[in-house]
C-alpha cells in the first residue's frame, strides 16, 4: 500500500513544550501559539535552533489541507473517531479519543523514519515493514481515551539521556526547512458496549477530493499510512543575563464565530418544514430510531449553512449520537482548533416539532468553557404517539481563536 502524507507539525518539539496530561480535545483553545516553549528561559543554550512549529498539520496528498487530528473509523459499525498528534517534552504523542459506546481493548502505532525530506537519497521505502511499534494505555483523564508516546530517542537511535539540542538537531536537520519525515499507521480493536461485538480500527483514507465546502467528495483507497513530515522555525531567542525575567506572552483572543447545527448525510430535514414557534430558519433535525442509535449515527457540524445550503458553510467539527443497553441517548461533540464549543443544546422530543429555539430543548449547557470535545449526559429517548417519530436537533454555539485583539465579524447565518 502506499502510504498517506499528512504533514505532522510539532506543538511542542521535544523541549517540554506542553505539559503532560490533558489531550488536546482538553486544552482546547490553549494551542494556538507558533510554539509554546520559551527557549531562553528554560535553557539559553537552545537560542537560535531549529524548533518544529506548532499547530499546523497538513496533508500534502490532499493539497496541504489542514488536519490536526486524522480519523480513524468502525468499518463495521459506520463510526468514525480521531487521533491527535501532538509533542510533549521528548515525545511525539498520539490522542486517541474516545468512542461514545465502545470500549478500546488494544491501540497501537507502528512507525517508521521516512528520512531527511529534503535529501530523497535517505528515504526509506514505506511500510511493511515498520521499524517498531508503540502500544496505547489509558489517558490520564480517565475519559476512555488512549495515549500513546514515541520517545525522540527511539526514533534517532540514541540513548535517552542525548541533550536537547542534540535531539532537536536530529528531528530537524534542516534549520527552517523540512525536517524528518516518518511513517505512521494506526491499529486497535474496540468492543461495543451493548453487544460486547469486537472490531477493528481501521485508518481512514485519504481525500482526493473535496467540494466547495471542504468535505470529501472521494477518497484514495491506494493508501493506509500516514506520512507526517514536520516543518522548522529557528528560535531567535537570545540569553538573558542571570535571571529570571520573564515574558508575558499575548493571551489569544476567543471570538463568537457562529451558531452551528448537526447534519446526517442523506437523513436531516430542515426545520423550516416543522410548524413550531422558531422554525422558520436553517438547522436540521434528525429521526433516529433506537437501533439505529445504538448502533451510532454521525454528522458533519455545519456553522452558516443560510438556508440550509451546505456550499455556503462552515465544518467545524463533527458529532456522533449513541445509546446504550436502556436507550439512554449521549451526543458528543468534536471540534477541530481555531474553533472550540461555547454553548450546546440537544433537543430530543417527538414530531411534530413546537419550538426550535435552543433555549427550549430537552438539554443545554450555556457554559461549555471553549472545549473542542463535549458529551452530554445520558438523554432518555422519547416515548411518542403512534404515527409520530423522534426528532433530534444538535446545536452548538461555536467561538474561534484569534491572534489580535480584534475578532472578525461572527457568521450572521
Amino acid at each position: 500500500m502506499k502510504s498517506i502524507s499528512p504533514i505532522l507539525l510539532v506543538a511542542g518539539s521535544g523541549v517540554a513544550l506542553a505539559a503532560p496530561g490533558p489531550s488536546l480535545y482538553q486544552r482546547g483553545m490553549s494551542l494556538f501559539k507558533r510554539w509554546d516553549y520559551d527557549v531562553c528561559q528554560k535553557d539559553c543554550t537552545l537560542a537560535g535552533v531549529a524548533i518544529p512549529d506548532n499547530n499546523n498539520f497538513q496533508l500534502p496528498l490532499e493539497k496541504n489541507y489542514p488536519e490536526q487530528c486524522p480519523e480513524i473509523y468502525l468499518k463495521e459499525a459506520g463510526v468514525t473517531s480521531r487521533v491527535c498528534l501532538d509533542f510533549v517534552g521528548h515525545d511525539v504523542v498520539f490522542n486517541f479519543a474516545p468512542i461514545p459506546g465502545y470500549t478500546y481493548l488494544n491501540a497501537a502505532v507502528g512507525w517508521k523514519v521516512k528520512g531527511n525530506m529534503i535529501k530523497p537519497e535517505t528515504w526509506s521505502a514505506a511500510p511493511p515493514p515498520c521499524t517498531g511499534e508503540i502500544s496505547c494505555t489509558p489517558n490520564a483523564s480517565g475519559d476512555g481515551g488512549l495515549v500513546c508516546k514515541l520517545p525522540f530517542s527511539d526514533i534517532l537511535s540514541v540513548p535517552p539521556r542525548t541533550s536537547t539540542r542534540d535531539l532537536l538537531a536530529g528531528i530537524c536537520p534542516n534549520a527552517d526547512r523540512e525536517a524528518l519525515g516518518f511513517y505512521f499507521q494506526f491499529s486497535g480493536q474496540v468492543r461495543c458496549d451493548e453487544d460486547s461485538k469486537i472490531s477493528s480500527l481501521h485508518q481512514q483514507y485519504p481525500c482526493k477530493s473535496r467540494d466547495s465546502n471542504r468535505q470529501c467528495t472521494a477518497w484514495d483507497t491506494s493508501y493506509d499510512y500516514i506520512e507526517p513530515t514536520p516543518t522548522t522555525t529557528t528560535t531567535t531567542d537570545k540569553p538573558t543575563p542571570t535571571t529570571t525575567t520573564s515574558t508575558t506572552k499575548p493571551t489569544p483572543t476567543v471570538c463568537e464565530f457562529g451558531t452551528a447545527f448537526g447534519y446526517q448525510p442523506g437523513k436531516s430535514q430542515t426545520l423550516d418544514t416543522q410548524p413550531g414557534q422558531g422554525c422558520n430558519r436553517w438547522g436540521w433535525y434528525q429521526t433516529p430510531t433506537k437501533s439505529e442509535l445504538r448502533a451510532g449515527i454521525s454528522g458533519p457540524l455545519y456553522v452558516g449553512a443560510g438556508r440550509n445550503d451546505i456550499s455556503k458553510a462552515t465544518q467545524v467539527g463533527t458529532w456522533t449520537a449513541t445509546a446504550d443497553s436502556s436507550g439512554k441517548v449521549t451526543v458528543t461533540y468534536l471540534v477541530t482548533p481555531p474553533y472550540a464549543i461555547d454553548e450546546v443544546h440537544v433537543d430530543l422530543s417527538c414530531l411534530p416539532i413546537d419550538k426550535c429555539a435552543p433555549g427550549s430543548y430537552t438539554f443545554g449547557n450555556d457554559n461549555v468553557g471553549h472545549a473542542t470535545k463535549y458529551s452530554t449526559p445520558a438523554l432518555v429517548y422519547p416515548s411518542c404517539p403512534k404515527g409520530y417519530g423522534p426528532a433530534l436537533i444538535i446545536h452548538a454555539a461555536i467561538v474561534q481563536s484569534s491572534e489580535t485583539s480584534t475578532c472578525p465579524e461572527p457568521v450572521k447565518h
